[in-house]
């Protein structure tokens, strides 16, 4: 991680071409996979560092570092639009480009606002401050806002349009801003009598007249620059300045107006009349239009290896637990008595449900016996919590494997997350505490601490239609959570995904040809069977195979005693 990111990337393509060429001298040896799994992970290490973002230097969004968000957002010139969020919640990254866009779009407004954002992966602590309780959140930061204040979050549309009409909502409700700032107060009956009269006052250029705040708010952010106000046509100003129809009035020195009529109320035209007006031919954006804003190309790697994507990792599993633990139940300031309820509960089917080597399972028991006993718990005793169990060794970073898609921000925790969930529920099939309670404890995790808030507002509503906490039985437990999955896999199939990891109903043929038909019909039975046997095979980092939780039934037990009474 040294080296440069060209240095890297060259490093990262030698590593590849080197794991082709040992494979094809060792093709039919038992040692290739495990090297080539190795090889894959090193792969990750130097490459990881290099694409973990959602923004590109390109875009017009800043991304604040926890140890410089406050002297920036609190500048007390500027305001913010302040986007909270993670770059494995896929909410977030369906966002992302309108963000993108809606940035691009306010550029000629960043002397007085900026479009910025932190992203809690790398940051958890800044978001815990801001009280974040899902992803993606928006905040709206005042110039004049207080350090401890958390600021206004916008709860409408995700659309562009509507965000920047929130910006604007807030902009004009700001109280006692900065001198540079255009005016975007509507004139009022006093201030229209004084421009009209001969008294030395302080007369705009221009006063638009229309018929919605927003575009004249709009119109005045873009050409800042310009000494201009707004009046509604029905206003009583308006009626002072003598305006009978939607134009632009300019004033003399004397109070006297000049009236021009337009027809059509679309903001960008009046920009373009107004620039016409005043011969200034720009537009006041400042920027560089030929620059690339796009920003996709952030993060893309130049090969993708799908060969593992249907494998069952232990880190995988192990990462998702680490960015749960640290990312997504670290952001809680206090908890509540269901939510460490919930995290108890969760904490006891991972330790007794998952697939563990003997040492993570300690580490883990250390996490777990932490919070066993108590009544009450805020962030500060959860983050001792964590500590202990790292002094055990409990592993705080996460690298995905089998989980890892084309870019960083694609599948990972989620994926890992959804493995983690099945194994866990398959492996205590049959087997204390079983697999209800395995979903019971999910369903819990999931509604007191998964932060993507568009993710978890599907999985509960899904959950309540399909009864998920009132199946009764470990069989049903299992098929029901597979049900599910395959709900949302076919809803994420018609938005954006990863194009290389598409969203198919589970399994496919090419795992279990006897699970579903040609038309694409399940039976159950033989589902339940792969299930069982596919994630109970749980694959170390180099290769090796450990099955787990082997069925135990009274049948078994009682075959077994004859066979000995027999011998």
């Amino acid at each position: 991680r040294s080296l440069d990111i060209h240095s890297r990337l060259d490093f990262r393509r030698d590593l590849y071409r080197a794991k082709q060429w040992y494979q094809r001298r060792v093709r039919g040896m038992r040692g290739c996979i495990n090297t080539y799994v190795v090889l894959s992970v090193l792969l990750l290490q130097v490459y990881g560092a290099a694409d973990k973002t959602l923004f590109g230097e390109n875009d017009y969004v800043i991304v604040y570092k926890e140890n410089n968000y406050k002297q920036e957002l609190y500048d007390g010139q500027k305001a913010h639009l302040f986007l909270l969020y993670s770059s494995w919640c896929g909410h977030c990254q369906r966002f992302a480009p309108t963000y993108k866009k809606l940035a691009e779009a306010v550029k000629a407004w960043s002397d007085i606002i900026r479009i910025t954002g932190v992203d809690c992966v790398f940051d958890t602590a800044v978001c815990r401050n801001y009280n974040v309780k899902g992803y993606p959140t928006i905040r709206f930061i005042g110039p004049t806002t207080n350090a401890s204040d958390v600021g206004i979050t916008y709860e409408g549309s995700r659309a562009e349009d509507s965000v920047i009409n929130f910006i604007v909502d807030q902009l004009a409700k700001v109280e006692n801003p900065p001198s540079s700032w255009p005016n975007l107060k509507e004139v009022t009956e006093e201030e229209a009598t004084s421009y009209k009269s001969n008294a030395a006052v302080k007369r705009p250029k221009i006063v638009l007249f229309v018929e919605q705040d927003k575009i004249a708010q709009r119109l005045l952010l873009d050409l800042q620059n310009v000494d201009m106000r707004y009046a509604k046509l029905n206003s009583t100003a308006a009626r002072i300045l003598g305006a009978k129809a939607l134009g632009l009035g300019v004033l003399s020195s004397d109070g006297q107006m000049s009236f021009i009529p337009y027809a059509d109320p679309d903001y960008s035209k009046l920009e373009v009349s107004i620039n016409t007006l005043l011969n200034n031919g720009t537009s006041g954006d400042g920027g560089d239009s030929d620059q690339d804003t796009n920003g996709d190309h952030q993060g893309v790697i130049d090969f993708v290896d799908t060969s593992m994507q249907y494998k069952i990792y232990e880190l995988d599993m192990q990462s998702a637990i680490n960015t749960a633990l640290y990312m997504e139940v670290a952001l809680k300031t206090e908890f509540t008595a269901t939510e460490l309820e919930n995290l108890k509960r969760f904490l006891s089917v991972v330790l007794r449900c998952g697939s563990w080597t003997l040492e993570y399972k300690k580490q883990l028991a250390r996490v777990k016996n932490g919070v066993e006993d108590l009544t009450s718990l805020n962030n500060t005793g959860w983050s001792d919590i964590l500590a202990h169990a790292e002094d055990a060794g409990f592993p705080k970073n996460s690298t995905f494997l089998g989980c890892r898609g084309s870019k960083s921000t694609t599948r990972g925790y989620t994926c890992g997350l959804w493995i983690l969930f099945h194994t866990m529920l398959t492996s205590c099939y049959d087997t204390a505490p079983g697999s209800v309670k395995v979903l019971q404890a999910i369903h819990g995790y999931v509604d007191s601490f998964f932060t993507c808030s568009h993710c978890r507002t599907h999985f509960l509503s899904m959950a309540e239609r399909m009864n998920l906490l009132e199946v009764e039985g470990d069989q049903t437990a299992v098929l029901a959570f597979w049900e599910a999955h395959n709900q949302v896999n076919h809803r994420l199939s018609t938005e954006p995904h990863d194009p290389y990891f598409p969203k198919l109903q589970y399994p496919p043929r090419s795992l279990c040809k006897r699970c579903s038909n040609d038309a694409g019909q399940f039976n159950t039975e033989y589902v339940f069977s792969f299930l069982l046997r596919h994630y109970r095979r749980v694959l170390t980092p180099f290769g090796k195979t450990r099955v787990t939780a082997k069925r135990k039934n009274k049948k078994g037990k009682e075959n077994k005693k004859k066979k000995k009474q027999k011998q």
